[in-house]
């Protein structure tokens, strides 16, 4: 069912086309009609796409719950070890990463493709596909924001259950939370983006459900954690965002300063340092320009491949 506000949209741009048409054709008309704003195009869709999330509450408040869900399976799984030793810290990182990838394609893998026919109908009207997928893209920050906010507060669940005590500081600041905080918002946003690009690149729903278990599963394995990354698969790595969200909590957590599990029985086993987890300010900022990065290019590849909505066929 077309939404109200598409039709809208839709009704002005088709005016507007068909004016500027007859303004062609009947040399008596002095000014061509304005085409709308693109900011005001914006807003339309915006609003748009606000309604239609708001009014299925049900998939809202699923959204909502996942992240809490994901928390209370770290602080249940693994925060007993979070902080405690190397190996704990580790796992419990790795759980998070994999819950902000995994929510941030849920968010937003659908959100283009479901509605492909209705972009198809308003592009050919004249409507701006950027105002379109800058409008979902706006949506969706506003729901990582929050939806981080609650992943975060894992850390705290260790700290109040367990009483593990989180690092006294940050790498930038002196408020860790704050750093974690906005890397896992930068994590969760750039798997959002990559789900919006995925998004606007496949022509059915089916697709794009088919695709997300598979792109979850090569983001963790390139992730470094749950295999040893050499040869060609350490530079495939470098290109997943698991890859660069584990560097950054792991740096967060000082994991090179925590002790292996092992050194806890037998204190002489060394441990050797791994520049990924360099606790320093240079090596956390990379970490977030290049997390920023990957959704500067998701969102921008994104809308190009949208612009081939045009040529769709029917069926």
């Amino acid at each position: 069912m077309k939404s109200r506000m598409s039709t809208i949209l839709w009704k002005k741009i088709r005016e507007n086309t068909f004016l500027r048409g007859m303004g062609q054709m009947n040399d008596n008309l002095e000014k061509k009609p304005k085409r709308i704003g693109a900011f005001k195009e914006f807003k339309i869709f915006m609003t748009e796409y606000v309604q239609v999330i708001m009014g299925k509450k049900k998939d809202l408040l699923i959204s909502l719950m996942f992240p809490v869900l994901a928390a209370a399976i770290v602080i249940w799984i693994a925060g007993e070890n979070m902080f405690v030793h190397y190996d704990g810290t580790k796992s419990g990182s790795f759980v998070i990463v994999s819950a902000a990838i995994w929510g941030g394609l849920f968010n937003s893998i659908q959100t283009i493709v479901k509605d492909r026919k209705n972009i198809k109908r308003n592009y050919i009207a004249g409507a701006r596909i950027r105002c379109y997928t800058a409008s979902r893209a706006f949506v969706q920050f506003v729901l990582c924001i929050i939806q981080s906010a609650i992943l975060t507060l894992s850390y705290v669940g260790v700290a109040i259950v367990y009483g593990n005590e989180l690092p006294e500081t940050g790498i930038l600041t002196n408020y860790p939370m704050v750093e974690f905080y906005i890397s896992i918002f930068l994590l969760m946003y750039a798997a959002d983006a990559m789900g919006i690009m995925i998004s606007c690149l496949v022509k059915k729903e089916e697709a794009a459900n088919v695709l997300a278990p598979y792109i979850l599963i090569v983001q963790l394995i390139f992730s470094g954690i749950l295999f040893a990354m050499e040869g060609m698969a350490d530079y495939i790595s470098y290109v997943m965002i698991s890859r660069w969200g584990m560097e950054a909590l792991g740096s967060i957590a000082n994991l090179n300063d925590l002790p292996l599990k092992i050194q806890m029985t037998v204190p002489t086993v060394p441990h050797e340092f791994e520049s990924r987890f360099d606790s320093t300010p240079e090596h956390l900022l990379t970490v977030w320009a290049v997390l920023f990065g990957f959704i500067v290019v998701f969102l921008l590849v994104g809308n190009i491949l949208l612009h081939r909505v045009s040529k769709d066929t029917k069926g």
